[in-house]
């Protein structure tokens, strides 16, 4: 006879965790639970995936001419950091964008114009008719804001941009790439999607375009920097993250065909044809990322609401996206060289964007510099007529017509044609979306399903690459430790801010405050290297564990605080902080001595005397002519005065001190100070390039962080 020890023992099976899909989501569920440790005695992880490789609706094709394609157009911007950590591990080069993007609209005198990105920041460049009818809705919802809730996305058009605007621009484009009107939209997908422009900068570039300025891309938005990378497209990023997991894992040509979500048996087709089979595969938690509407077709249950599930993701509205790829010879022409991408509002384009995709890398063609490539983006309505219209041949054909009609290409320059259609597009932001939603979701929550992903989750507004790959990742951290989404259930907060609240653990990091300094002696230590670029790179000279772009403020000081602040709950076990300029001054020459050092207490090489000046610093005349472009702004308050401040005491008379702004700490000794001491002193750092609080900062870096009080 059994005891209860051995009928548990027998009875216990590791938690078994399915992922439907491979993309993105899928993979960002997958790599936390091997970050978590999932996988081994505690767990089985199994992906299925009914194609051959990984990526899904970001992954990437070359063709028997040598031009490589995406799957629409993906570009790499982001609001996380364990996204960016991720990433930054496993594609080693990248190329880095400052984004350039149009609209090709016709005027009210039927004049095709490029009109910068975003279109309602811009209306200085339309022709005057169109610009005073712009301008006069403006003024009109200026002088008349409405306080109503807009029952649509027209409605809030309307109230954002005017009627003018409304007309010219808004209806048209949304509804090329929607297929919808825009009263058959609600507006809660909007957040920072659509830039609302300011009537007063308006006015003020329609006088300097009068006056002959040129009109640029007005930076609005969180990809008007990106990255790609340099080789084998969007889809060698996926590649290479999977690649970074258990390749036992996979199950490539595996397609589900079945659920039955009362006994959590999935049914499994492998194989093609008449060679093809059927095995069962238990579960305890489920993932799918696959399109909701399809996804609850294939459930199984007893449960009678099931069908009402059905019936409410089949009302879910999406578009199909057909993609054009034109390979060609030469080289991109003076008005496209210069651009990302452009959107295409009117009727009479067959696509609503086409990108200038050779212009991300050279390893899009064949040849770089004999060759380029344009990739066009079709929407067809979900329930379309005309099937003549949508054909591949037709398509085709249509796009090409138009690039030589616009002036962007001739005919005999096209060496390669690329196409496919993806059934599944856009997810439409409905009016009955969000309470279909509401309603499916709960419900596969409690039968242990995460439905999430661009078309998993359906919710446009979270449905770039790195919203995708963490809502994986929070599906994840909330069925095994219970900590709340944000993504999914808020997108407005997600994307309001850069969440840094996951990352990759290190044993210790170099945090580099850096200007322009050339950064080749940092190399060695990459992996473990934090940049906070203050200057105006587009993106670094190689890969680091971390990139981030900063105000040229407080010189290193505000880097350095902005660092800790920011990462104060998931610090390394020992930071460095320093500048880029290989260790210049009082510094250790071997950058990893200061982790031994901070280790015994000793943040960084004392100066061999105390410090006693507590009042405003007496500069050198020849300390102050190094400084050309920002000169040193001179404090209204004293050092003294900082601490007392910082501290809730008077300074003491004396202390030991280190300059030159290299130094180490371990998170202990951060941790003495709580986060509002740091954010206090980081204010003193965040109002011009150049303070002298960043020289009272250098002076108290010691006193910060020294483990026991030196002997004065």
């Amino acid at each position: 006879m059994n005891t209860s020890r051995e009928h548990e023992k027998e009875s216990f099976h590791p938690h078994r965790i399915v992922i439907i899909g491979s993309g993105p989501t899928a993979l960002g569920a997958a790599k936390r639970l091997y970050d978590l440790g999932q996988g081994k005695n505690n767990s089985v992880i199994t992906i299925l995936e009914e194609l051959g490789k990984p990526g899904g609706l970001a992954s990437s094709v070359r063709d028997d001419k040598g031009f490589l394609w995406d799957v629409g157009v993906h570009v790499v911007f982001s609001h996380y950091t364990y996204f960016d950590r991720v990433l930054n591990m496993a594609v080693p080069e990248w190329n880095y964008r400052r984004r350039a993007s149009f609209a090709f609209m016709k005027g009210s005198d039927d004049t095709r114009r490029f009109i910068p990105y975003p279109v309602q920041n811009n209306i200085h460049v339309m022709d005057k008719i169109y610009q005073q009818k712009s301008l006069k809705g403006l003024e009109e919802i200026t002088k008349n804001p409405s306080t109503r809730k807009p029952k649509n996305f027209d409605e809030w058009l309307l109230q954002k941009f005017g009627e003018g605007l409304a007309n010219v621009f808004m209806r048209k484009y949304n509804r090329k790439i929607w297929t919808v009107d825009t009263k058959e939209m609600n507006s809660a997908w909007v957040g920072e999607r659509v830039a609302v422009p300011d009537i007063k900068e308006i006015k003020t570039k329609i006088a300097e375009v009068d006056n002959g300025t040129d009109a640029k891309d007005s930076e609005w938005g969180p990809n008007r920097f990106f990255r790609f990378p340099k080789y084998n497209g969007t889809g060698g990023i996926w590649e290479s993250v999977a690649r970074m997991l258990p390749s036992h894992w996979f199950r490539f040509y595996e397609k589900v065909t079945a659920i039955d979500i009362d006994r959590k048996i999935i049914t499994v087709e492998t194989g093609t044809g008449v060679k093809a089979s059927h095995y069962s595969l238990a579960y305890d938690t489920l993932i799918s990322t696959a399109p909701l509407d399809v996804f609850t077709s294939l459930l199984r249950s007893h449960d009678v609401s099931l069908w009402q599930m059905q019936e409410l993701a089949s009302q879910l509205v999406y578009t199909h996206t057909h993609i054009v790829g034109v390979g060609l010879t030469g080289q991109l022409p003076r008005i496209l060289a210069d651009k990302s991408w452009v959107y295409f509002p009117d009727s009479d384009s067959p696509f609503y964007r086409v990108t200038m995709f050779s212009n991300y890398s050279d390893d899009h063609v064949p040849n770089p510099g004999a060759y380029w490539s344009l990739m066009c983006e079709i929407a067809e309505p979900q329930k379309s007529s005309n099937p003549a219209y949508w054909s591949k041949e037709n398509l085709i054909k249509e796009s090409i017509q138009a690039l030589v009609l616009y002036g962007f290409i001739t005919a005999d320059m096209v060496v390669s044609k690329h196409y496919r259609r993806l059934d599944h597009g856009y997810p439409v932001p409905s009016l009955k979306r969000d309470t279909i939603l509401d309603t499916i979701q709960p419900w596969l929550k409690t039968k242990d399903i995460y439905s999430r992903g661009r078309f998993g989750g359906w919710k446009y507004e979270v449905a770039n690459q790195d919203h995708s790959f963490m809502q994986g990742v929070e599906a994840v951290d909330k069925f095994l430790s219970n900590v709340p989404e944000l993504t999914y259930p808020d997108p407005n907060r997600a994307n309001s801010k850069k969440n840094t609240d996951r990352t990759i653990p290190l044993d210790y990091e170099f945090a580099i405050a850096h200007y322009n300094e050339n950064l080749d002696w940092i190399k060695p230590h990459a992996n473990h290297t934090l940049i906070y670029h203050q200057g105006n790179d587009l993106g670094p000279p190689f890969q680091f564990y971390g990139w981030e772009r900063l105000e040229n403020l407080g010189r290193e000081a505000h880097a350095y605080l902005v660092h800790i602040t920011t990462y104060y709950d998931q610090l390394a076990n020992v930071t460095v902080f320093a500048q880029g300029d290989n260790m210049q001054g009082r510094c250790y020459k071997n950058i990893m001595q200061f982790i031994d050092s901070a280790k015994k207490g000793v943040p960084c090489i004392l100066y061999p005397k105390v410090y006693k000046l507590w009042g405003n610093i007496p500069f050198s005349r020849r300390y102050l002519a190094r400084f050309k472009t920002h000169k040193l702004d001179i404090a209204n308050g004293t050092l003294g005065q900082m601490y007392q401040d910082l501290y809730g005491q008077p300074p003491p008379k004396a202390m030991w001190v280190c300059f030159n702004g290299c130094f180490a700490a371990t998170k202990q000794q951060i941790l003495r100070h709580p986060l509002e001491f740091y954010q206090k002193a980081l204010a003193y750092v965040s109002k011009s390039p150049n303070q002298e609080e960043s020289n009272y900062l250098e002076r108290l870096w010691y006193h910060f962080f020294e483990e026991v009080n030196k002997p004065i």
